[in-house]
């Protein structure tokens, strides 16, 4: 817990960067003019100079603790008191310790996350072309940076660069928007084109805009021009937001939006006090107990008579009959509760559990449904293929180098009778027009074209270790049609390439 003096004085700035649309030299950092918040993730909830207060506040709120801080008020007064006022300021700050504690304990992780994420390396280019590690905390409105591979996008960028020839990539969203297929970006021509990425972080040339949209809420839109000799649109495509992750390649970057900027950030809830429904129905029982502690009591002073300061007796008789209310339950919950978060994040049977909050984890013993609308949550996407129907001819999973032997015969035949469009058995049959042919297709041939719109109709894109196709790290637009696909390797065909405008299919030589 902590504040800055940078970040308190951000507190008096002008905000008219979230309102105005910016204008960004790519890679020249020095000439921002106007005054960007700094890239730094911060989601606690106290700093040294709220914590005290704020969890006060939050603590007197409820009508439990409520109810012992005035009792324990009352011993001040020498005529209300009953006992000495450690017996009831002692209960009482014990209590609110407990609280403080673990509430110091859950702003602690959470600063440790922000401090991960903050602390994370990536390589910028600098002015001269040369590539120096920065931290994620560090970088800048206009910085050009480089993104590898399962790296997290650390800022609102817009993609200048891939490393793939067709200047596309794919990024995982799932952080951001719970959606679980990668999303394909693509970078714009004018920098994709470059044979030397480095020169546009130089001083030296011709120098390269970005005009971008003021800073707002909508992950599914962006609107700016890169400009160079031409402008050109910049569009969702073209961006990738903070907090999602590059999964394929490797991407160079321009920074445009930062920090409190970031659409992450912007749709994202500040932290909040945990009320759970136990907590509530303790502190109902706790407003019930204490109209019955209050009817006892009135029925006390009824029988001693209305004599004298009659509501003095009846409030010495409300602070002896407070103790029908348990102020040690509340300590009891608080450490069960903090020993319950810990076991949860032990638990060898769900590891990398993380608990955001240690206030309400007895609330997941209260799910007795799970609803949802996405199969594949379920069955966590774990299909295989079974079964191949061709007319009257099956192939399962075990014969599949059966097909690869028939599309080895097929694929030999047609390529040695070129000037053949298929290889078929045909027989004349007269019609009203005149004679045609009808062609009746081999199961080959059938065997064939199944497997090739099995190998081109879909989704999935593959990714390459070098020259070799990786089938685990293809890109899942959806996993069915992932799993709905044969054994490739096995059946001698295998998917080598898919651009935005065209698949290609190999051939390979029969294994069996």
């Amino acid at each position: 817990m902590g504040i800055s003096f940078s970040s308190f004085i951000s507190i008096f700035r002008s905000k008219a960067h979230k309102t105005k649309p910016r204008d960004i030299i790519i890679g020249r950092r020095d000439l921002n003019s106007t005054w960007y918040p700094k890239n730094v993730i911060r989601n606690q909830k106290y700093n040294i100079i709220t914590f005290i207060p704020l969890v006060l506040f939050e603590q007197f709120r409820i009508f439990f603790n409520l109810y012992f801080l005035i009792m324990a008020c009352t011993q001040f007064v020498p005529g209300l008191r009953v006992g000495y006022l450690y017996t009831y300021w002692a209960p009482l700050g014990f209590v609110i310790c407990v609280t403080m504690l673990r509430e110091a304990y859950d702003d602690m992780k959470r600063a440790y996350r922000d401090k991960e994420v903050n602390s994370q390396k990536y390589t910028l280019l600098n002015t001269n072309g040369q590539k120096e590690e920065v931290l994620s905390s560090e970088l800048q409105i206009s910085d050009i940076i480089i993104i590898r591979k399962n790296q997290r996008i650390p800022a609102d960028v817009v993609l200048l660069h891939t490393s793939d020839k067709s200047g596309t990539c794919f990024i995982r969203t799932d952080q951001l928007d719970g959606e679980t297929d990668w999303k394909l970006r693509i970078a714009p021509p004018v920098t994709q084109s470059l044979d030397d990425i480095s020169m546009l972080a130089s001083d030296k040339i011709h120098t390269v805009k970005i005009h971008a949209e003021p800073p707002c809420l909508n992950i599914h839109d962006f609107n700016g021009v890169i400009s160079s000799k031409n402008d050109e649109p910049l569009t969702i495509e073209n961006v990738l937001w903070s907090g999602t992750f590059m999964a394929t390649g490797e991407a160079v970057c321009c920074v445009i939006y930062t920090g409190s900027d970031t659409r992450m950030v912007m749709n994202t809830s500040k932290p909040r006090s945990k009320f759970g429904l136990i907590d509530q129905e303790i502190n109902n029982f706790t407003k019930l107990l204490f109209i019955g502690c209050f009817i006892l009591s009135f029925i006390m002073v009824i029988l001693k008579g209305f004599q004298g300061l009659w509501y003095i007796h009846l409030i010495r008789f409300i602070l002896l009959f407070s103790y029908m209310v348990p102020i040690s339950l509340r300590v009891n919950l608080d450490l069960s509760k903090l020993a319950y978060s810990l076991f949860i994040q032990s638990d060898e049977n769900i590891s990398g559990a993380i608990v955001r909050s240690s206030s309400i984890p007895e609330e997941l013993g209260r799910i007795g449904y799970l609803l949802t609308d996405k199969t594949g949550t379920l069955t966590q996407n774990l299909m295989i293929f079974k079964r191949l129907s061709v007319g009257t001819t099956t192939y399962t999973n075990e014969n599949q180098t059966e097909i690869s032997k028939l599309l080895e015969k097929e694929y030999t035949k047609a390529s040695m009778r070129a000037d053949e469009s298929q290889e078929s058995i045909a027989t004349s049959a007269s019609t009203s027009d005149g004679t045609r042919k009808i062609v009746k297709k081999t199961d080959a041939t059938k065997a064939s074209e199944a497997i090739k719109a099995l190998a081109l109709c879909h989704n999935v894109t593959p990714v390459f270790d070098g020259t070799t196709p990786i089938l685990l790290n293809t890109f899942e637009k959806h996993d069915d049609e992932l799993h709905s696909l044969p054994d490739t390797p096995r059946t001698g065909v295998t998917s080598i390439n898919t651009t935005t405008e065209s698949d290609y299919i190999e051939l390979l030589p029969s294994t069996g």
